[in-house]
């Protein structure tokens, strides 16, 4: 077989391939809401800001889902995201704990918007959507590093491959 051949050369960057498990210090997630009950100085002065809601998953599903009321359907933008989504994945599987989540949430999203014209793949994107979430839930297995989850989260990435 020639040394050139792509397949030759795709089995050869396989093999130099490290998989190791990933370790990160866990950041407490905080979502501020305004409370228009109260009674406060603070909503009135100008230089008072509220910090947004977070979305579920990592930063370019939170991108995604921010913009999702401009987000068109119909030329199949959502598998783009899809497939832009498994390349960062795939880069540091660990900061991805919540994407499956982001994912059903996305979907979840797109189902409850107005139909236009250039939404037309809506339910295609909510499938394609609901099934990555669920390939990601089943790729990535949570296991605390120690009893104490909020220091340190590992994750694992899990291949099902031909015995």
């Amino acid at each position: 077989m020639d040394p050139n051949h792509p397949e030759s050369e795709l089995c050869t960057l396989l093999g130099q391939m490290n998989l190791a498990t990933e370790s990160y210090p866990a950041e407490p997630e905080v979502i501020m809401v305004d409370d228009t009950s109260c009674d406060s100085d603070a909503s009135s002065d100008p230089g008072f800001m509220t910090p947004e809601l977070r979305y579920n998953g990592c930063a370019y599903l939170q991108a995604l889902r921010a913009q999702l009321d401009s987000y068109p359907t119909t030329g199949g933008e959502y598998l783009e995201a899809i497939f832009t989504h498994r390349e960062i994945l795939s880069s540091y599987p660990g900061a991805h704990q919540l994407c499956a989540q982001g994912f059903s949430d996305l979907a979840y999203a797109l189902e409850q918007r107005a139909w236009r014209a250039d939404r037309e793949a809506d339910t295609e994107a909510v499938v394609a959507f609901r099934h990555e979430a669920w390939m990601i839930a089943s790729t990535l297995i949570y296991r605390p590093a120690s009893p104490s989850a909020d220091t340190i989260k590992e994750f694992t990435v899990v291949c099902s491959q031909g015995a």
